[in-house]
């Protein structure tokens, strides 16, 4: 049983290095949490939407507001206009973070 404990805590350190290595952009916990939810929905086939966002309890609308605006402007996180309705924007990982979430995702299979 402790052997599989520390097979997981060894996967964990793994893939904390890697979002060390390779997003050393995202500085605090709602950075990491808007990214997962965002990468979650994309992912899903239903693209997230600001207010969807808002309701995640990552922080307080402002504060989502303002990661979210710094990890655009990183190039992080993608917008458009909806098809279905002009007046949403739908939020969406770039490619380089989706390829590096899927490293992530093959590390944690492996073993």
């Amino acid at each position: 049983m402790r052997r599989n404990h520390l097979k997981v805590f060894e996967k964990l350190r793994n893939l904390r290095g890697i979002q060390r290595e390779r997003l050393s952009l995202l500085t605090t916990l709602a950075d990491i949490d808007i990214i997962r939810e965002i990468g979650f929905y994309q992912e899903r086939g239903t693209p997230i939407t600001l207010k969807l966002l808002s309701l995640k309890n990552i922080g307080s609308t402002a504060t989502v507001q303002r990661r979210l605006r710094r990890l655009k402007r990183l190039g992080l996180v993608l917008q458009k206009r909806s098809r279905h309705d002009r007046r949403n924007v739908e939020l969406s990982v770039s490619p380089e973070v989706r390829n590096i979430y899927r490293t992530k995702e093959l590390l944690f299979r492996s073993r």
